[in-house]
């Protein structure tokens, strides 16, 4: 089921742009930080409401730093997960919100 998280609590929203394979690219990410609860970095493509989260730490040290390769795997394994979604059509409710929220991003 689909992570909506209200990014107006986030105060330094920062967007970029990736290029995973077998999406519509290029992709703009919207991320940021919310260390009000646990420090944590909120993100999703831009036109979703879908929300990634991961927490500070284990960001900084699986992406020593280099978000846009970050996103782009997620994305990309994302996308699998995705297309076997579509093949046997969404079959669960939340399945079929993604599909909702992805099927102009997702070749």
């Amino acid at each position: 089921m689909p992570n909506n998280y209200d990014f107006s609590k986030l105060q330094n929203v920062k967007t970029l742009e990736v290029n995973p394979m077998g999406w519509i690219n290029p992709i703009s990410i919207e991320y940021g930080v919310d260390f009000d609860l646990s420090a944590d970095y909120y993100w999703r493509v831009r036109g979703t409401q879908h929300t990634f989260v991961i927490p500070v730490p284990r960001m900084n040290y699986i992406s020593s730093g280099n978000y846009e390769k970050h996103f782009t795997e997620v994305l990309e394994k994302f996308g699998e997960e995705y297309k076997g979604w579509k093949e046997i059509g969404f079959a669960a409710e939340w399945m079929r919100e993604y599909e909702t929220q992805y099927r102009r991003f997702i070749l």
